[in-house]
């Protein structure tokens, strides 16, 4: 089992998102799923917290990891589950005012973005995109 623990600082930063009709999704910009419009083509590891309603249908995002703010869902294999390690941590730093996602052995980005969806999405993204 994955799981991501969040630093009190980081908690901090992110407990004005915090509600009991949230769930919390953890995207790579790979150009799968109702959030990545058009997917990332540079090699920079982009990655959203993203606070969605909990009746939000997200089929891309099968596959739990256990936090200590709850259940955080990320796509399987072999989207962003293969870059995850068993233990992850968010932090917040200051300096920087940067949530860099970090494990054991490396920093997977300096940087996650966190995104607050209240409304649901009209539709997913149909259309092509190349780099």
């Amino acid at each position: 089992m994955k799981i991501l623990t969040v630093t009190e600082t980081a908690l901090e930063r992110l407990k004005k998102y915090f509600s009991p009709n949230k769930q919390v999704v953890l995207d790579f910009d790979d150009g799968v799923g109702p959030f990545s419009a058009i997917g990332n083509c540079s090699l920079d590891a982009n990655y959203r917290l993203i606070f969605v309603n909990k009746d939000m249908d997200l089929p891309d995002f099968n596959e739990k990891v256990s936090s200590n703010i709850g259940d955080i869902y990320i796509k399987s294999e072999p989207y962003a589950n293969v870059q995850f390690e068993k233990q992850m941590e968010l932090r917040f730093d200051p300096k920087h005012f940067t949530m860099p996602l970090v494990s054991p052995t490396k920093i997977l980005t300096d940087n996650v973005e966190v995104v607050d969806i209240s409304e649901p999405l009209k539709g997913e993204y149909t259309g092509t995109h190349d780099c």
